[in-house]
């Protein structure tokens, strides 16, 4: 595609005239023969179209490839919360940088392989594709989304499990997103949101205030995106504080948004459509009953899936934890021994501290089950495998279901 080509297809695919594009700035008629390629742009009127179709100059003289970089983040494996795609992106991207556009989806393919290099320890590097990204969106003069990329480079801390520096990192940017929320009014949500999750890790008074104000913006805003997650862990938070009078607070939170909102998707996201917030995972006291819960979970997830066309590698390893529990809860611990396997909970490259240690809970059917078979001390063996894997936050509030269970093992 030739540089003329390339612009006539940019203005056409944001629906925007000749007119449209060549504003006070440049004639009709020399857009027209620019986008015919008989006229080459000056490097200021460059720097005009591209600033108005929000791309880079380099996206504009055809730096990179936009088919080939569109088609890498088409590509299913980054939808997996379970695994991350190492050798999709040595094989795929590293050995083909200079393929990838320099426009929004190319900082997007940035953003991945500064994933990549947290999870590989390799900071510095890491931190340079957060340089390039910011360069990329001052040039364009769009300095609000340089925020966000501050934003997600915190959070991206979160795949290394640098909860101090992530925090430290969402710190500083608060100024800078109050600034230019309102060039981007849900940059404050999103950053609250992450605010809190890391607090829970990092400064536990300040947690719950965060994600109180984090719930009253979702209302203002009438952006519910977080509202469950927050409802969630408030509420588990109070429960496992002690305050009950709280915790049933943002349960009925939830009871009411669910009662209101018609969209399934998001029914699908709670087990318990009356009680929504399961402050307990695996000591229900009610294994019965928890087992007649799955059971309809199971089917009205089904018959979602049949309906509507997900896009999600993790769905079969969902599909198959909740299918382990049932048999749990159903009281077939062989069956449990047999068909467990660590990886099915415990993912290296979570990133989220509070889901760390729900997988962390959820798994202890395994040493729960060799325990109510007599092989206790193999169920204390599997369950200090399982405590290594929170050992950075074990001290957590949340871990309290982790602990209870450990007390059962080890009949304390």
């Amino acid at each position: 595609m030739t540089l003329g080509e390339r612009i006539r297809s940019l203005r056409k695919s944001k629906g925007m005239t000749l007119v449209d594009l060549a504003g006070n700035e440049i004639t009709k008629g020399m857009l027209s023969l620019i986008e015919n390629d008989k006229s080459k742009p000056s490097m200021e009127t460059l720097q005009y179209i591209a600033k108005t179709l929000e791309v880079s100059i380099g996206y504009l003289t055809q730096e990179g490839d936009d088919e080939w970089t569109k088609a890498i983040l088409e590509y299913e494996g980054f939808t997996d919360s379970f695994n991350f795609p190492f050798e999709f992106i040595e094989e795929g991207i590293l050995p083909n940088l200079d393929k990838v556009a320099q426009n929004s989806n190319g900082m997007e393919v940035y953003h991945v392989l500064r994933v990549y290099h947290r999870l590989r320890e390799q900071h510095e590097s890491a931190d340079q594709y957060t340089g390039k990204i910011n360069e990329f969106y001052k040039g364009m003069g769009m300095e609000h989304l340089t925020v966000r990329n501050k934003l997600d480079d915190a959070v991206s801390l979160m795949y290394s499990r640098d909860y101090v520096e992530a925090y430290s990192r969402i710190l500083s940017i608060e100024d800078d997103v109050l600034k230019f929320k309102e060039y981007d009014s849900n940059i404050e949500l999103d950053y609250l949101y992450f605010k809190s999750i890391l607090a829970a890790s990092v400064d536990t008074e300040a947690h719950a205030m965060i994600g109180k104000e984090a719930i009253k913006l979702s209302f203002e805003l009438e952006n519910f995106k977080y509202f469950g997650s927050l409802n969630v862990i408030l509420g588990v938070y109070y429960r496992y504080t002690g305050n009950m009078e709280n915790a049933e607070i943002y349960q009925e939170n939830l009871r009411k948004y669910l009662a209101f909102n018609t969209q399934k998707a998001d029914w699908i996201d709670y087990m318990d459509l009356e009680n929504p917030i399961s402050y307990f995972y695996i000591l229900t006291g009610d294994n019965e009953a928890r087992a007649v819960l799955y059971e309809s979970y199971l089917s009205r997830v089904a018959v979602f899936q049949e309906e509507h066309t997900m896009k999600n590698a993790s769905a079969k390893y969902y599909k198959s934890i909740f299918e382990l529990e049932l048999t749990y809860f159903h009281g077939n611990y062989h069956e449990v021994v047999e068909q467990y396997h660590g990886d099915m909970y415990i993912r290296p490259i979570a990133q989220h501290p509070i889901d760390r240690i729900i997988m962390a809970v959820r798994s202890c059917i395994y040493p729960l089950s060799l325990y109510h078979l007599d092989r206790k001390e193999e169920a204390r063996a599997e369950f200090k495998k399982i405590e290594q894997t929170i050992d950075d936050i074990k001290d957590s509030v949340f871990a309290k279901e982790f602990y209870m269970i450990r007390d059962i093992i080890f009949e304390k």
